[in-house]
């Protein structure tokens, strides 16, 4: 079996790409299936109206089409759209019914493209003979609208008395009569299930038939019928013009969800149209205005566009407008340079050693408030772990504040400046409020700054190098090792891994996080600077 269900449209071609197999292929795209085109004929058309229909006359090739998807791909599911020759619905029932397997039906959708919504015939009536007698049978799912339904239940009155006896037979003026009407479709018809779409009926919401309807208080109702129950679909009447395509749409998608579903419970089938209906309902009401007609509906609407590639979410956050100044400002800092070309006053190596013992005890605080955020056992263990490596880099800064004449003493007791007090609050705020991976975004230009600053300034032609040298060259070395690397690399990891699981609302959110916690970075700078100008 496929790994992604396999979904396959027989229709036309829309140019406008509104309807017919571009609504169908945008639909299962939205829907993660892979979809596969039979194309009955191609359409100049817009949102303005059909200006010419071409069918495909050589019913080889539609023969071909379907051998070649089935004998090689597979299908999950079928929906069929516009056939506008008799031969071509023959050859299309002729052809699903041979890979029918036995009883079994093929998971197949009819969306019956007969009528116009003017009430212009599409389909000649032989070719409606062949859907009644050959197509309807096969499928799964029936999704005439009222306008369709009413002209084949006429069609079938005609053929048994050789006219049409009742012209209003068929009109629908309440609930029970559109029930009554799925109820004769799906007993005459002999198909498993039928979807009578209403969008052609005003109902209020006490689900009566408004002779005069209003926008207000206005719903829309289809009826779905699988031989032993009704079920109602009550929608929101939705005032737009974007309805280019929504039988299209709503077809396909009962295909998608008819592949992705159990075939063999019944109530999958409920499931799958109510799901569908939903679908296009929330298609309609988020889309775009195109063209100057009745407009296509937003079929991606399930669908988030990560702004970003896999695998490159930190190079997204480094290159974002919001963050790429100052992170430009933060690894290639004054202050950085001085440490690296010995030009550094050492009052302000001092006061940033002393600020940084302070910052590494609230950087372990927040790690440790990471713990208490996450529920994942190697997540917790591996928290630890940072913790334990934070309490040996603390010994290793105290031995190396103790090379300037600072003692653990001295440490503690430093005053917290500004800078630390303001960024270690605004980390420990953030895990506080947020979850596990925001603080996790919070604490990474640390991570990544130190790596990016200490790699060039080893680069830095004018960087004066050695311990004999240059007192600070040490830091330089510690940034560059490779166990810090490692360390990055898995912060990278990390953050690559988690952002897949959110959204793109939340994604932004994190790109100001970020951001806010490298100005941050820059300030911790700053303030060390500003230390050692003062007399």
């Amino acid at each position: 079996m496929s790994a992604i269900p396999r979904v396959l449209t027989i229709a036309g071609s829309d140019s406008s790409g509104g309807a017919g197999i571009e609504a169908d292929l945008k639909t299962m795209t939205a829907y993660n299936c892979y979809g596969m085109t039979c194309i009955t004929g191609l359409t100049a058309q817009n949102t303005l109206g059909v200006q010419a229909i071409y069918p495909v006359t050589d019913q080889s090739f539609l023969e071909k089409s379907l051998e070649a998807v089935f004998s090689d791909v597979g299908v999950d599911a079928i929906k069929t759209g516009m056939m506008s020759t008799v031969a071509t619905v023959d050859t299309i029932a002729a052809k699903l019914k041979g890979y029918q397997d036995g009883n079994n039906r093929l998971n197949l959708v009819v969306d019956p493209v007969m009528v116009s919504t003017s009430g212009a015939n599409l389909i000649p009536e032989e070719a409606v003979d062949k859907y009644i007698d050959i197509l309807i049978p096969l499928a799964r799912v029936f999704t005439p609208n009222l306008i369709e339904a009413k002209y084949i239940l006429e069609h079938l009155e005609k053929r048994r008395a050789g006219e049409l006896l009742v012209s209003n037979k068929f009109e629908i003026n309440s609930l029970d009569e559109m029930k009554a009407m799925a109820k004769e479709l799906h007993e005459r018809l002999k198909c498993e299930t039928v979807l009578l779409k209403g969008g052609h009926i005003a109902f209020n919401k006490n689900l009566e038939v408004e002779k005069k309807p209003t926008k207000e208080g206005r719903v829309i109702v289809d009826v779905f019928y699988d031989g032993i129950e009704f079920h109602i679909l009550q929608s929101d009447f939705i005032e737009t013009k974007a309805t280019h395509g929504t039988g299209c749409t709503l077809s396909s998608a009962i295909a998608c969800n008819l592949a992705l579903a159990n075939r063999k419970e019944k109530k999958t089938l409920v499931r799958a149209v109510t799901d569908s209906v939903h679908y296009v309902q929330e298609a309609i009401r988020t889309a775009h205005t195109i063209g100057h007609g009745f407009g296509p509906v937003n079929h991606m609407h399930t669908l988030q566009h990560r702004p970003f590639v896999t695998g490159k979410f930190v190079d997204y956050l480094l290159g974002h407008p919001k963050v790429r100044e100052n992170w430009e400002r933060y690894v290639g800092h004054e202050f950085t340079r001085r440490l690296a070309h010995n030009t550094l006053d050492i009052k302000s190596f001092k006061f940033f050693l002393e600020q940084d013992y302070i910052y590494l005890k609230h950087y372990a605080r927040c790690y440790g408030l990471g713990i208490y955020k996450s529920d994942d056992m190697e997540t917790i263990t591996k928290g630890a772990g940072v913790i334990e490596h934070i309490a040996h880099e603390m010994q290793l800064h105290v031995g190396y504040c103790q090379e300037f004449g600072l003692t653990i003493k001295d440490l503690e007791r430093v005053q917290e400046g500004q800078a630390t007090y303001a960024y270690s609050r605004w980390l420990l705020e953030v895990g506080a409020k947020d979850d596990w991976f925001a603080l996790q975004v919070a604490l990474s230009p640390c991570l990544f700054g130190y790596l990016e600053a200490a790699a060039r300034l080893k680069r830095d032609p004018q960087a004066v190098s050695g311990h004999d040298k240059n007192p600070y060259w040490k830091w330089v070395e510690t940034y560059t090792a490779p166990d810090f690397g490692e360390a990055a690399d898995e912060g990278r990891e990390i953050l690559e891994a988690g952002v897949l699981k959110h959204s793109v609302d939340k994604i932004e959110m994190l790109v100001d996080i970020f951001a806010t916690a490298t100005r941050m970075e820059c300030e911790f700078w700053d303030a060390a600077l500003e230390y050692g100008k003062k007399e």
